[in-house]
């Protein structure tokens, strides 16, 4: 039944008894009419989608018309966590977000950690689907089993952190989570971030400025339903292997969090400086930890259910860094610092801060900077009122705040690289580095070569998170070859080059990452295959499951994502790379190293014949029907 502004709704017996991990509710939000109804998935979609990224891209599938533009109302925003979230499993601290990105006209999928997916769970709800768009400002208010729109007026042109204040305030509970866009996600920026507790991103791909055009400045959950499991002693083995062994295998996120992989990632040549120009930073010694934890580190921070404390939270009184939004992570550090050549921790750390205040992804936001500063340096930029210096932490700052606000040069920096080389002409584009219009994160395709090709076959753009990173694959006791060596691959792999094994690889590694974003598990946790078909069992009483099993959901999750891809209008020879982060350096510790074109090419076609495509990476329908998705509406 469809209600007008707020609803109420039952879970099931099961979920309130604490016998499995889902609620066995979804809530729809129709923002045109502000109506809200509840649907009550059938229980195979669990066990074949999981939650999070899987349910978003079932919505999108399922109810997004085909061509839709992503910042108009036909888009659908859905908001999922999985059935593994909130659970006593730790590193499950985490959902997912998910529409048609604005920036590369494909899938925008992100995760975020924090508490927000574990209260959302609690209320009563795995997945909210918003669709159409608020004549007015609104925000959602879940809370145990009820659910209602909000006026937000008074909340539009906030900041993240003032708008959270007020909502707790207004609501009367300071342990209120919220999910909420800042002015970047108002203002369209095409790299709008969703912050969750306002220092926690769904970064990539323009989810804020998804928010931002349906007029949805929040949504705002509190619940205190426990989150049950089948079967808790069959997560006995997995719970003591990893209590036992996390602050070891983990040792690198527990003393330093991310930004301790900084300084081994340069030297290691994989930490793309100066816009991918040059081999090393100068001044990198002032971004590496053991300079930037004494001078900046205030406190350590963690998600739910987690022992691990890897988020860093930075505090400095000239100029004013606020500890509520955080600190940077790797790739915060990476995008805002070594791509533009600014080694000055302050100003990385501010220009981080005002990302989470604003609302902007990090990466996205320092490689337009860094773009924007390479055609300075090339003349490209002779009358416009901002001409960043690669270097200059001043004009690092003020590119963050003209972007936010769509201000001046900001105005079309805002659009992200690809359409400002469009926009700016003149060779522009020789200077890009993306895929499918988004910015590569911060792991150089010139060191990390099937890294590179997972850029290419990707859903959502460039994308290190659900891919096979080189480095550690070739190292004999990392987590990543003892995964591989579950579904019997000989491991270490080689470091440099594409071929067949390594792609085979890569087919099951990202297969497993696909699965890890939709349960929703954080991909820092050293699990295996075993450990996560343990864990289904356990939460949800699944009997029968098997690594075969999880693969063939990872899988099913991939074609979703290329299905979608294809409908959308991407085609085969947007598998690609642009061509700047490819050239070969000069200098540094991968002079001359880059991906050999042809072992490229060859990769992707042993990775479509893995995944019953064909030749243009088109899935056939014999993959289409043993993964059943024949359902989904999708034409080639």
């Amino acid at each position: 039944m469809k209600a007008k502004y707020e609803i109420s709704f039952d879970v099931s017996e099961e979920f309130a008894s604490g016998r499995v991990s889902h609620a066995g509710n979804v809530l729809h939000v129709d923002l045109d009419s502000r109506e809200l109804w509840i649907e009550r998935p059938p229980e195979d979609r669990y066990r074949k989608l999981l939650g999070g990224r899987g349910f978003i891209l079932h919505y999108l599938l399922e109810e997004m018309p085909p061509g839709a533009d992503p910042l108009g109302p036909e888009n659908v925003l859905i908001f999922a966590p999985g059935v593994l979230s909130g659970t006593i499993l730790p590193g499950t601290g985490r959902h997912g977000v998910g529409a048609k990105s604005p920036l590369t006209g494909v899938l925008a999928s992100g995760e975020a950690g924090g508490w927000w997916g574990h209260e959302l769970k609690r209320a009563g709800l795995d997945a909210v689907v918003f669709r159409g768009r608020a004549d007015t400002p609104v925000y959602l208010w879940v809370h145990d089993q009820q659910a209602e729109l909000r006026d937000a007026g008074q909340l539009w042109g906030k900041s993240t952190g003032e708008s959270q204040a007020v909502i707790r305030e207004e609501l009367g509970d300071d342990r209120v989570r919220v999910a909420g866009i800042g002015i970047g996600g108002e203002n369209l920026v095409r790299y709008a971030a969703v912050m969750h507790d306002i220092n926690r991103a769904a970064g990539r791909s323009g989810l804020g400025a998804v928010m931002g055009s349906k007029h949805l400045k929040a949504v705002a959950v509190r619940g205190t339903h426990r989150v049950g499991l089948a079967d808790r002693s069959a997560l006995k083995s997995t719970l003591g292997w990893i209590t036992g062994r996390y602050e070891e295998e983990m040792k690198w996120a527990v003393d330093y969090g991310t930004p301790g992989a900084l300084g081994y990632n340069h030297d290691a040549g994989t930490l793309a400086n100066r816009n991918y120009r040059d081999g090393f930073l100068e001044g990198i010694d002032q971004l590496r930890h053991d300079h930037f934890f004494p001078e900046l580190v205030v406190e350590r921070d963690t998600c739910s259910g987690c022992p691990v404390r890897c988020k860093i939270v930075v505090e400095n009184q000239e100029p004013r860094i606020q500890r509520r939004y955080g600190g940077p992570e790797y790739e915060s550090l990476g995008a805002l610092g070594a791509l533009c050549a600014v080694s000055d921790p302050e100003a990385v750390a501010k220009a981080n801060e005002l990302c989470a205040r604003y609302g902007l992804d990090t990466i996205s936001t320092g490689a337009t900077i860094a773009f924007s500063m390479d055609c300075a340096e090339h003349g490209l930029l002779a009358g416009s009122d901002y001409r960043p210096r690669f270097g200059s932490g001043e004009d690092l700052v003020e590119g963050v705040r003209l972007i936010a606000h769509r201000e001046g040069f900001g105005d079309l920096m805002a659009e992200g690289t690809a359409r400002l080389a469009e926009e700016l002409g003149n060779g522009a584009e020789e200077y890009l580095a993306v895929v499918r219009n988004q910015e590569l994160p911060l792991h150089d395709p010139r060191y990390k070569h099937v890294t590179g090709l997972g850029y290419a076959l990707s859903p959502t753009g460039a994308d290190h998170m659900h891919n096979l990173m080189d480095n550690f694959a070739n190292m004999p006791e990392s987590e990543i070859c003892a995964r591989l060596e579950e579904v019997g691959l000989e491991t270490p792999l080689p470091l440099y080059g594409i071929t067949d094994r390594k792609v085979q690889a890569y087919y099951y590694e990202s297969a497993f990452k696909h699965v890890m974003d939709s349960a929703l598990v954080c991909h820092f946790y050293p699990y295996r295959f075993q450990h996560l078909v343990d864990a289904f069992q356990a939460a949800e009483g699944w009997r029968g499951f098997s690594i075969e099993e999880l693969v063939e959901i990872g899988t099913r999750i991939a074609a979703m994502g290329r299905m979608f891809l294809i409908r959308e209008g991407s085609t085969h020879q947007e598998d690609r790379i642009s061509t700047h982060p490819l050239k070969p350096l000069e200098e540094g510790p991968i002079a001359g190293k880059t991906i050999d074109p042809e072992e490229f090419a060859a990769g992707l076609q042993t990775y479509f014949e893995l995944m019953g495509w064909d030749k243009s990476g088109v899935p056939q329908d014999p993959a289409i029907r043993s993964l059943g998705l024949e359902g989904y509406p999708f034409a080639a």
